[in-house]
């Protein structure tokens, strides 16, 4: 019988290639009706797999995936219902996981069939587990169109778009957490200020919900808190601060809080220890280390060219009295440029009177800094590349001295409470030029 192609036939693509491929003079013949058939219906064998990662579905975190079939009828069309049979066979070198077979039923009339094969959650994170899914009768299907492999696994990977900044180190649990948290898988691909501003936030005070629901137990994720003058949004108070806190690290503020945990690497698994023990002694340790980074901070800042504004918007801590400090000598007093400057005034440096100084300064002056004392700048000149030391006329003391009037204000006071210490004869600045009008 010659072969005759219409619409009460059915051939799938591949087997007409094969078809046509093993004639040469002679026509093809027809299938007979027992050689009906079905098969995979995919354009290549390469197409016959397909991959479930239950991680990227850790948001919902069901129990079980499906994966979709496609299988095609071959030869005479069905006048009626053809049942279909598939087996689950293991695939060598994978564990085999639990799946569900459905029950396959063509209806007369049709030829294509998308069913869906359900797959358990794998037991075992970081483990791909393959099933090999083929037709029970063999015999009825098309060669290399007969199976279809599905591998399954839960693996998590750090994704290249991570930022640390924001979340801290990678870890899977730390990821699932974010996840659930956010209620977003590839929180991670949003743009830099959501992840900052929205994201970093929510999760601090989850984690912080997190250890309020297990107190005994150690806080596993370590979310970091942003640098307040990057941060726009501030940080909500703590529930443990209190006149302790305001005692040892000031009167709480949301951005200065941040930057103040930001820079002495406070990350919500060590934020109650460093901010909120009930214990003093520890409060003391924490503020003394808090001081002597901001001392080292007022040191690298000023080598970096920074004045006054910019001095006065890093972190700062209160120098409690009675505290024995640990303190770095001043760039500003200890710089060949500005040394001069500051000697005027102060003489030279020793550790004994700078500890001293702060000791008066922090019981004499109001909401005082460190880098009060020390009203100068370097600035940069380009043309002759150097920097050149000046007075800062933006430093201020509450708003009432300015300038090189500052340092002289707290030299009458170190001079009057500690005369030894400190030079001789020392008379007031001549006023600051007037600028033009």
């Amino acid at each position: 019988m010659k072969l005759r192609i219409n619409k009460t036939y059915i051939l799938g693509l591949m087997a007409v290639g094969a078809l046509m491929a093993s004639c040469s003079q002679e026509d093809p013949t027809l299938f007979g009706g027992e050689s009906d058939g079905y098969y995979f219906n995919y354009n290549s064998a390469d197409d016959m797999t397909a991959t479930i990662n239950f991680a990227d579905s850790i948001v919902t975190n069901p129990e079980v995936g499906y994966v979709p079939l496609k299988i095609r009828l071959l030869g005479h069309l069905p006048e009626q219902t053809t049942s279909i049979k598939l087996k689950a066979e293991p695939v060598e070198g994978y564990e085999t996981p639990q799946v569900t077979l459905p029950t396959i039923e063509v209806k007369a009339g049709e030829y294509d069939k998308t069913v869906e094969v359900k797959v358990a959650r794998p037991t075992q994170e970081n483990t791909t587990y393959a099933v090999k899914i083929t037709f029970e009768q063999a015999d009825k299907s098309m060669k290399d169109f007969n199976s279809f492999v599905i591998y399954t696994k839960e693996v998590y990977e750090r994704p290249d778009n991570w930022t640390d900044s924001y979340y801290g180190e990678w870890t899977a649990e730390k990821y699932k957490f974010i996840a659930k948290t956010l209620k977003k898988a590839a929180f991670y691909s949003d743009d830099s200020y959501t992840q900052s501003n929205q994201y970093n936030p929510r999760l601090i005070y989850a984690v912080r919900d997190w250890h309020n629901a297990h107190p005994t137990e150690a806080i596993p994720y370590d979310i970091p808190f942003l640098d307040g003058t990057l941060f726009y949004d501030a940080y909500e108070q703590p529930e443990y601060w209190g006149d302790l806190q305001n005692k040892y690290f000031g009167n709480y503020d949301g951005y200065g809080f941040g930057t103040l945990a930001s820079s002495l690497g406070v990350t919500t698994q060590n934020e109650y220890q460093v901010f909120g023990s009930t214990d003093e002694a520890e409060m003391q340790k924490s503020n003394k280390h808090a001081v002597l980074l901001m001392l080292q901070n007022y040191n690298n800042q000023f080598e970096q060219g920074y004045s006054y504004w910019g001095l006065n918007s890093a972190f700062s801590v209160p120098m409690v009295e009675g505290v024995n400090y640990d303190v770095v000598a001043p760039a500003f007093w200890t710089n060949s440029l500005t040394a001069p400057m500051i000697k005027k005034y102060y003489g030279e440096y020793s550790e004994a009177k700078y500890k001293k100084m702060l000791q008066i300064a922090s019981s004499s002056v109001d909401g005082f800094k460190p880098f009060q004392l020390f009203p100068v700048k370097l600035m940069w000149d380009d043309a002759s590349m150097t920097n050149t030391p000046m007075w800062d006329t933006d430093a201020n003391l509450n708003w009432t001295y300015m300038g090189e009037q500052v340092i002289y204000e707290f030299y009458k006071i170190f001079k009057q409470k500690a005369p030894s210490l400190f030079p001789d004869g020392v008379t007031a600045p001549a006023a600051e030029p007037q600028e033009k009008q």
